[in-house]
């Protein structure tokens, strides 16, 4: 009988940290140059004429750092059954949701692939009526916003901003 183990490589090799940055700027020239051979990671980051090219380079070779691999491993929680868990795996944050009295804006990018809309409302249903704004932006004939789309392009300050600044307005009043 054989035995199969399900593991992180970065728990199995005891990697402290992650190159995220590094990664993706060795990444990137194969992303935007032919033959586009990692052309898929473009729009996990933005939507198609969200970001000036010069910018998402920028933004791709430049803004992302080392991040420690414990940090990855709970993220990565997020994507199992129960969701997003504490470090020590116990802790299923999904299940103090409906106990929580902190107003709550969820916004969502229409092409958001990281994060996408029915995600983001699979978490809203377990946030108290009165307490939640859930928001997707992005409209059929566009503009369309990816997961960094939603802070980082220039339509975000005309579209996005206004929405929470708004949020945070009406609930500092309270």
């Amino acid at each position: 009988m054989s035995c199969f183990y399900k593991a992180d490589p970065a728990q199995v090799l005891n990697v402290p940290v992650i190159p995220i940055g590094t990664l993706l700027a060795a990444a990137h020239p194969f992303a935007a140059n032919p033959p586009y051979l990692l052309s898929w990671l473009s729009p996990q980051i933005s939507a198609p004429d969200m970001l000036q090219p010069k910018l998402f380079e920028k933004l791709v070779t430049e803004n992302f750092e080392t991040v420690p691999a414990k940090l990855l491993l709970q993220l990565a929680t997020a994507f199992e059954e129960g969701g997003l868990r504490d470090r020590s795996g116990t802790f299923f944050y999904k299940n103090h949701l409906s106990k929580s009295n902190v107003p709550v804006l969820a916004i969502a990018g229409d092409q958001d692939l990281i994060c996408p809309p029915d995600a983001v409302y699979e978490t809203v249903k377990l946030i108290r009526e009165p307490l939640v704004t859930y928001k997707v932006f992005g409209e059929p004939g566009g503009p369309h916003f990816a997961h960094y789309d939603i802070v980082g392009a220039q339509r975000a300050v005309d579209l996005v901003y206004p929405c929470i600044i708004e949020f945070l307005n009406h609930h500092d009043a309270a």
